[in-house]
């Protein structure tokens, strides 16, 4: 599993950490306040990795919390997943859509700081093509 091997990104790795505190923050609720903070301290990790190995040419947006909220839609997704009697139902093709539009603006949000590249715009309409 990516982020638990040695070689792996460290941002991978605690991206992995920031995984297992959401589903010990969705597993045991009474440690949500201590949850919170490790994360806190995780994303603060992250931001100032990120400032001091990358020198972001584009510092408007954080990378910290890009990570937390994709780990904490994919720990969703995971949870949605298990809980449901068929993968095929609604709520569950949902919260994977969350995931991947995440991952997307994760991509953007990369470019952006390591590139200086505003993400191009994105399209609007239906997201299949429509047949005559």
């Amino acid at each position: 599993m990516t982020g638990h091997n040695p070689g792996d990104h460290l941002i991978t790795r605690w991206a992995q950490a920031l995984a297992h505190l959401h589903r010990t923050r969705r597993v045991i609720p009474d440690r949500a306040a201590e949850v919170d903070r490790r994360r806190d301290d995780v994303v603060t990790l992250i931001d100032n990795w990120v400032g001091i190995y990358i020198q972001p040419r584009r510092g408007t947006k954080r990378i910290g919390p890009a990570v937390d909220a994709l780990a904490a839609a994919y720990v969703d997704a995971e949870l949605t997943l298990a809980a449901a009697e068929h993968a095929s139902e609604p709520a569950v093709r949902e919260a994977w859509i969350h995931v991947s539009a995440l991952a997307v603006d994760w991509a953007d949000l990369i470019t952006e700081v390591v590139d200086g590249q505003p993400p191009p715009p994105r399209p609007t309409g239906p997201t299949t093509p429509i047949r005559p």
